[in-house]
């Protein structure tokens, strides 16, 4: 093998020597420059010709202290001891200052120590120690060194920037199969060119940046290997933790090699900004550690990012989940999709009789609702949030001028296969090109011209694939497109005004006492809420302030009621009663309950799923005569938390769904954080002490006789 002098341009050094039948690259064939070759392959002079000397350590004591032997001004010493008791550095050791090589494996050194003083230090192997801390001063002032090996020393922390540092340049650092659960970044982006940093076969969860590192744009990083192989990693590397809020900056290190296989890799959204940065230069460059494999979800298991995702051009399906905790509706399943830029929230098919109340946050929101009985187009919030709102095969018959209105006009809406009978005049606004109808009948009259502008306005001819609308007139029944209403209107208007408005009024009669039977609760509800503000009755006293029922079958509510909310009230002074606590042994449950509810001056209600069913026969009779006291008497209050978000559809008792519509009940998620304090004001003050109690009758009783 040939070597000629090389001087690495970022290191000031002169004694290192490069095999140059090795590095002399041909750039047509070779990615990597023959500084990079040299970096990994060169050696100092000392190693290639006979000049080292090798030093003697005496023991002053076994297992403690030794001394070097030799002499101090001898260059290229080296000290050489494996498989023996030292506990630290040799005391001695900086009287050497030549020393260039430290080998001491196998020992039981726990600190390195401070050898700054030894500036010619070019190689240190303290391999199979007892190590366990890096500090970021430990190799800071030995400009020479070259080359690590800390192997299986059980190292729990390499403190920022211990590795790396414009006075250092490490070639070569291996730090494998210790402890480290952590790395910083700064520790694997040097400034100065290195061959390889090894932590494999570590114990890392996770890259971190605990000194704000900054990639500098301005510099050229030449980078090396990274090895990061079998560790604990398994999210992908959010890069707004690392500090780097544009991931574009990181193709100012694309010279780097990182390998990051054996480890169980979670595959979802946060890998894909990412890896469509860097999609283009996988393809063209590829290497066999970019084979990294999925572990999650199951469904990816064994699949290559690289050959499945990236060449494969799949990037749309890294996705993460959403879950009820981000408003995610019950039943369906939502994802965020970079890919794409967009939330879906596909509820296909899952029995929705109306819109979700609410969908996860974010923009360009895609909405999947097709194949379901809704019958209603309604306002919803996220309408003006969404750009794809599928809701065909429903059993839509109206349409909002709310919803239509909060929709962009660029919006896909798909309304296909429906029953609608008429069309909001909001529609003008909408290109029937892109909003998708389908075949349509609808019943048309005069005041509909702005429909046939529309459709002729729009060139909907041009799609009646997508859209096509029948106006019915009469017995006739004719396309948009060829519709001259003309034909068909005359002046005779006022007999069709006067039936009109007839047909408006019986309808309106109907329609109020239709409302006023089925809302009877409701209003009920809302007359009492104004009459319990301005009672100033006087009614019997109680000997608890809340009595609370919820479905004591469920584990998870039971633990909340007994854990979080009962101590709650209780540390306010309130007296509870709960009947899967309070009963007592013995006693005919029934007949405990009522009596338990005509002594409770107020009721909490917990709205769960099974709260109101024949699998819930308790929860039944609790309800029912809860009900019967509340009308009785106008001072207590029902208290509805609806654990499980239902919507008022989804609650089958009229009177229970009766709070759900007027809004009196508590959502459990409390987008506020004031559930508690909700359930406080709303139940008042607690009862009074028994000293109280008697003060007051005595004042009520006084009141009576005197009114007497």
């Amino acid at each position: 093998m040939t070597w000629e002098n090389w001087i690495p341009p970022f290191v000031n050094r002169t004694d290192l020597f490069c095999p140059s039948d090795r590095c002399e690259l041909d750039p047509t064939l070779y990615v990597r420059t023959k500084n990079q070759c040299c970096t990994c392959h060169a050696e100092p002079s000392w190693k290639l010709f006979p000049f080292i000397y090798d030093l003697v350590l005496e023991y002053s004591r076994r297992g403690d202290t030794a001394q070097l032997i030799g002499n101090t001004t001898r260059t290229n010493a080296r000290l050489v001891h494996s498989n023996g008791f030292l506990s630290k550095q040799p005391d001695n050791v900086c009287e050497f200052v030549n020393l260039v090589e430290i080998e001491a494996t196998y020992n039981k050194i726990s600190s390195i120590g401070n050898i700054s003083c030894l500036q010619m230090l070019d190689t240190l192997d303290l391999s199979f120690n007892s190590i366990e801390l890096i500090g970021n001063s430990t190799f800071q002032n030995l400009p020479l060194l070259r080359e690590l090996r800390l192997i299986s020393n059980g190292i729990k922390t390499v403190e920022p920037y211990a590795l790396a540092g414009t006075t250092m340049s490490i070639f070569w650092a291996d730090l494998s199969s210790n402890n480290m659960t952590i790395i910083d970044l700064s520790n694997l982006v040097p400034e100065n060119r290195f061959c390889r940093y090894d932590f494999s076969s570590n114990k890392i969860v996770e890259i971190v940046n605990e000194q704000n590192f900054q990639i500098n744009v301005d510099k050229i990083y030449h980078g090396g290997f990274v090895d990061l192989d079998a560790n604990n990693i398994t999210q992908w590397f959010d890069f707004k933790d690392l500090g780097i809020d544009d991931i574009t900056i990181l193709g100012k290190i694309m010279q780097f090699g990182l390998s990051l296989q054996e480890m169980k890799w979670t595959c979802d959204c946060k890998m894909e900004p990412f890896l469509e940065l860097t999609q283009d230069a996988l393809k063209r460059i590829w290497r066999d550690y970019y084979n990294v494999t999925c572990w999650d979800p199951p469904e990816y298991r064994g699949l290559s990012i690289t050959e499945h995702f990236v060449k494969g051009d799949k990037l749309h399906l890294l996705i993460c989940n959403k879950t009820s905790a981000d408003k995610c509706p019950k039943e369906c399943h939502c994802f965020y999709q970079p890919k794409n830029r967009t939330t879906v929230v596909n509820c296909t098919g899952v029995g929705l009789t109306r819109l979700p109340q609410y969908v996860p946050e974010g923009e360009n929101l895609t909405l999947l609702f097709e194949g379901n009985t809704i019958e209603s187009l309604e306002y919803r919030e996220y309408l003006n949030r969404s750009y794809t709102i599928s809701l065909s095969n429903n059993q839509i018959h109206t349409i909002s001028s709310n919803a239509i209105e909060s929709i962009g006009n660029n919006a896909f809406l798909d309304l296909s296969g429906n029953d609608m009978y008429e069309l909001p005049r909001d529609f003008q606004s909408f290109d029937p090109c892109i909003t998708k109808l389908g075949k349509i009948h609808i019943s048309c009259d005069c005041g509909d011209e702005w429909l046939i502008d529309w459709v002729k306005n729009k060139r909907a001819e041009q799609c009646k694939n997508t859209t096509e609308i029948i106006c019915i007139i009469g017995d006739e029944s004719v396309s948009t497109i060829d519709l001259d209403l003309g034909n068909f209107c005359n002046n005779d208007t006022n007999l069709k005004f006067f039936n009109i408005l007839v047909g408006i009024m019986i309808a309106l009669l109907l329609g109020i006492s239709g409302i006023l039977y089925t809302f009877r609760y409701e209003l009920f509800i809302l007359r009492r809420r104004f009459i319990s503000k301005r009672s100033s009755k006087v009614y019997p006293y109680h000997k608890y302030d809340v009595f609370i029922s919820f479905d004591d079958n469920d584990k998870e509510l039971r633990i909340w009621v007994m854990k979080a909310l009962a101590p709650y009230l209780q540390n306010f002074g309130y007296r509870i009663y709960i009947p899967c606590r309070d009963d007592k042994f013995g006693d005919v449950r029934k007949d405990a309950l009522i009596d338990k509810i005509n002594i409770c001056k107020n009721y909490i209600i917990i709205l769960c799923d099974k709260y109101h069913t024949e699998k819930n026969c308790w929860t039944t009779v609790e309800w029912k005569h809860i009900w019967h006291s509340f009308k009785l008497n106008q001072e207590r209050q029902v208290i509805v938390i609806n654990y499980h978000q239902l919507e008022s559809s989804e609650v089958q008792e009229n009177k229970l769904k009766a709070f759900v519509r007027v809004g009196k009940d508590i959502d459990f998620s409390n987008r506020k954080h004031d559930l508690f304090n909700d359930i406080k004001d709303r139940l008042g003050s607690p009862i009074r002490t028994n000293d109280g109690l008697k003060c007051a009758k005595t004042k009520f009783a006084a009141r009576s006789l005197h009114n007497n």
